[in-house]
């Protein structure tokens, strides 16, 4: 009896030790399980379309994911992640309504405080979760200098308060108040000498900078032939080597510095340089081994578009970036550097829109002289803002009269929140390669009578492949953590 116990005992004892190791095998299979699920990263690409009616310009609501055609590189995507308007997983707007303050130009318009209240009345109509920062480009006078009248809020009487401000930062002179369809009457308030004192005087500046660009060239190639080196930027720590294949020293460590590469249309590697100042530095590889470099001051278009992206990145990772630009349509820009910025606006997905005022009389009549003299230095003289807009998926608004603005801003900010948002998945073998790639969103859809509707899209017309960035820092890495949590709960289909 007692050996039967005896064993009987053994037998339990190591059923139970079998039983202790099953469930902690389990138990560690299960948390190696949890820890893999933990460290899998799903990139997806998003994009927001907007859809209207192609005759009456109505937004087209209602859309399933159906509906859709995502097409990346010219080959059909599947639609993984889909909200409309009303969703709640809904991104708010982060949105950055820049003015140029330009006297000459479109701050001759933003001298009447009647246009900014009726602005300010129709942002105070957004969404409560939605944001709105003011920059001012230009104030008083002051060329080069940006100032943020207030930063991205959601305090609707902060944001009334700054655009209240924004009349009293245009430039003194003569500048005229504008603002109504008799252009005469706005024109008669600048004299016509001072006109065309300006034109003169932007004329000579482009000529003379066409005329330093062929000097720089020419150096250049002597010293490339010479095999002299040449230092861009005394002191800032840039340097380029000519003819040479040895890899071009920027102080990398300075975490400000952007860096990034590209092919240009000859096939040659492209290192673009972004200084904390907006300073574009352009360093030419050639299939000879050589190296062209070329130093660009930033222009307002360019150093503003950078900086609200870089900021709203860093401020908003959450949100829908979106930038409104009121100009009169010159905004110089180096065709380079119009490049660069689209590529960072298409990286963050920011929607660039413009609200664009008429361009003195003078000024329209001499860009037919400007324009040549410009594409000789490489300048864009005006058009960029639309352009920008269309490679974003924006929206350009041309405004002639007071109330045009506030309509023009209620379309824009309308159209902005009644966006499609889509997305889709990319696969592991999917490496960032450093270039642009096309997209392209087809809408199918059928009335109540089952006729086919006749839609339109806009949308970002490319996209960069989303790269995992290592963490800075512990708290770096929360941020993305969180970031990457908030994507994950938009709707799946």
């Amino acid at each position: 009896m007692r050996s039967r116990n005896f064993f009987s005992h053994i037998i339990r004892n190591g059923i139970s030790f079998a039983l202790t190791l099953l469930l902690v095998s389990v138990g560690v299979a299960q948390e190696a399980a949890q820890d893999e699920v933990v460290k899998v990263r799903t990139r997806v690409v998003f994009l927001d379309a907007l859809v209207t009616d192609k005759k009456t310009k109505a937004f087209a609501a209602g859309l399933a994911p159906d509906n859709f055609e995502v097409l990346a590189d010219g080959k059909p995507r599947p639609v993984s992640y889909f909200t409309r308007e009303g969703d709640k997983n809904r991104r708010p707007l982060a949105l950055a309504l820049v003015f140029d303050l330009e006297r000459l130009g479109a701050g001759r318009y933003m001298r009447r405080t009647e246009i900014l209240e009726a602005m300010a009345a129709e942002l105070s109509k957004l969404p409560p979760e939605d944001e709105v920062a003011v920059i001012v480009l230009d104030p008083n006078g002051v060329e080069d200098r940006r100032e943020w009248l207030t930063p991205f809020t959601r305090n609707r009487a902060q944001v009334t308060s700054a655009m209240a401000i924004v009349p009293t930062l245009v430039g003194e002179g003569a500048g005229g108040d504008g603002g109504d369809e008799n252009e005469s009457d706005a024109e008669a308030q600048v004299p016509v000498e001072q006109t065309a004192k300006s034109i003169e005087g932007a004329g000579k500046e482009i000529e003379q900078a066409a005329k330093e660009k062929e000097k720089e060239k020419e150096k250049e190639k002597e010293k490339r032939e010479k095999g002299i080196s040449i230092t861009i930027g005394s002191g800032d720590g840039v340097k380029v080597e000519s003819g040479s294949e040895k890899d071009k020293t920027v102080d990398e460590q300075d975490e400000e510095v952007e860096i990034d590469y590209i092919k240009d249309k000859k096939g040659n590697t492209v290192k673009r340089i972004v200084k904390p100042d907006g300073a574009l530095i352009i360093e030419r590889t050639n299939k000879d081994g050589s190296t062209t470099s070329d130093y660009q001051e930033p222009f307002d278009l360019a150093a503003a578009a950078l900086e609200i992206t870089k900021r709203v990145a860093a401020e908003r990772p959450n949100s829908q970036p979106a930038l409104v630009y009121i100009t009169d349509g010159i905004a110089p820009v180096f065709y380079t550097q119009r490049d660069y910025v689209e590529s960072k606006l298409l990286k963050s997905n920011v929607i660039f829109s413009a609200l664009v005022t008429d361009m003195k009389t003078g000024f329209k009549f001499a860009m037919p002289l400007l324009k040549p003299l410009g594409n000789l230095a490489g300048i864009s003289i005006s058009g960029s803002a639309q352009y920008l807009a269309k490679a974003t998926g924006g929206e350009s608004v041309r405004v002639r009269r007071p109330a045009d603005y506030a309509r023009g801003l209620s379309q824009i900010v309308g159209n902005l929140n009644s966006r499609y948002s889509l997305g889709f998945t990319l696969s592991e073998a999917e490496t960032d390669d450093g270039q642009m790639h096309a997209l392209e969103v087809r809408v199918r859809a059928r009335d109540a009578k089952g006729k086919e509707r006749k839609l339109e899209v806009k949308a970002r017309r490319g996209y960069y492949m989303p790269t995992d960035a290592k963490p800075k820092s512990s708290e770096a890495a929360k941020k993305t953590d969180a970031a990457d949590a908030t994507q994950g709960e938009r709707v799946k289909n």
